[in-house]
């Protein structure tokens, strides 16, 4: 195994890190809101802008699948750079859009930005794996920890950047200092340079072994590939399999959406992402009605990046120890209790909710480095690219659910109703993992 194993990691991480931006949006949303609702509309608030991460999120399932299908056709690093740039793109744009509506910044800062990400966030993990096949679990983890990291650097970035001084926002929610105002469109150029440097020299990083690189890597047992098909393909894919990992078959993506397994993950996705989009958007505009301290709130944001990529870590080698089966239940169970009792937290001053961001944080991590995992082990990985972003269709139904369910609710039943929602929601997802098969 030569330097191209752990550049391949190292660059996936760097690429990763970038579209972590997606999670330093609920910080970058009380000055976005702001903004609008002063010099733009009124009309802007916090219940209707979370459509912009929704459409983020959904527009990442809709074209995740893009990115496997691209890759396959012109290799790792193209697909990379033409998703980087397309994400930087949209950041970048959005200091023109975000003076002219609503639906303008939309397009921009959601549907490019996630378009960027969904070209771009399976190829890493694939490239990975491909180098590591014995620690599946430790690499995607380790690269998807990236993309929970990313909102370290993000949000703090953005805060000191917009409120130096650490003005507070109005009673009513909304920042009104010209200075900060004056400052959010410009923030979204610097955001985008920075992106470009560190995904390009990703993008000089990524690669995939060869074959003879790939036996380099394991030592495969008798009459079985370096994919894990049977030597005469013809004989392994004359039937669908209904326990994919029992057989050793890879499927195809029209194969594998005939399982009854897909439909499993799919909605424990659907379910878990829910939740992921609430409380990514909503901790800070939430914190807010009753910390004052805009510089501890964004620092509870930062922070809340360390947990959610050691989580993916932790949680990634959970799997490997034990099974996806075992994990998943695990991680459901505690993010419905968490969102239960979130509304407590009011009651418990800094401390009292800081803990509960940051173990909400570290526990839906869990989500993103135990499903790429296990449909590679459930469905094989030579269309591994493609197979994941069809998983990833449930956010384009997720992501504008949760944003009419806020849009109708927070005004309606406030944040106690919307979490405990979130958590009825959840308690669903924890019914589902007891259907997950045997052997995964």
């Amino acid at each position: 195994m030569k330097i191209q194993a752990p550049a391949a990691v190292i660059g996936g991480i760097l690429i990763h890190l970038t579209l972590g931006n997606l999670y330093s949006f609920g910080n970058m949303m009380t000055y976005m809101v702001s903004y609008m609702h002063e010099r733009v509309s009124p009309y802007v608030n916090y219940g209707n802008f979370i459509w912009v991460n929704s459409i983020t999120t959904a527009s990442q399932g809709l074209f995740m699948v893009c990115g496997g299908l691209l890759e396959r056709k012109i290799g790792p690093k193209l697909t990379c750079f033409v998703g980087c740039s397309v994400l930087s793109a949209g950041i970048l744009l959005t200091h023109y859009t975000i003076e002219v509506s609503l639906f303008t910044v939309i397009l921009t800062y959601g549907l490019l930005s996630g378009l960027g990400i969904s070209l771009t966030y399976v190829t890493p993990l694939a490239c990975g794996m491909q180098w590591y096949p014995e620690k599946k679990g430790l690499i995607n983890g380790l690269i998807v920890a990236g993309f929970g990291l990313g909102a370290l650097g993000s949000t703090n970035l953005q805060t000191l950047y917009l409120n130096p001084d650490n003005k507070p926002p109005e009673a009513n929610g909304y920042f009104v200092d010209t200075g900060i105002l004056d400052r959010v469109p410009s923030v979204f150029i610097v955001l985008a340079l920075v992106f470009l440097v560190m995904q390009y020299v990703g993008c000089l990083l990524i690669s995939k072994p060869t074959p003879t690189e790939l036996q380099d890597t394991r030592h495969w047992p008798e009459g079985e590939n370096l994919l894990g098909v049977a030597d005469n393909p013809d004989e392994s894919q004359d039937e669908l399999p209904s326990t994919p990992t029992v057989t050793g078959i890879d499927l195809r993506p029209v194969q594998m959406i005939q399982t009854k397994t897909f439909y499993i993950f799919w909605m424990l996705y659907l379910l878990n992402t829910i939740a992921i989009g609430y409380i990514n958007a909503m901790y800070k505009s939430f914190g807010q009605t009753f910390i004052s301290d805009d510089h501890y709130l964004a620092g509870i944001g930062s922070f809340a990046a360390i947990f959610n990529a050691v989580g993916r870590i932790v949680w990634g080698r959970l799997m490997d120890k034990t099974s996806f089966r075992t994990a998943i239940r695990i991680l459901t169970l505690m993010l419905t209790l968490l969102f239960a009792t979130m509304p407590l937290t009011k009651h418990m001053g800094k401390v009292g909710f800081t803990g509960w961001v940051w173990l909400i944080f570290f526990t839906f991590s869990g989500t993103f480095s135990l499903m790429p995992t296990v449909v590679e082990k459930a469905f094989g990985s030579p269309h591994y690219s493609a197979n994941y972003g069809i998983l990833f269709t449930s956010q384009v139904v997720s992501g504008p659910l949760l944003a009419a369910v806020n849009q109708l609710m927070l005004n309606a039943v406030g944040y106690t109703g919307c979490f405990l929602t979130i958590s009825g929601i959840l308690s669903l997802s924890v019914g589902i993992t007891f259907l997950v098969p045997d052997g995964l």
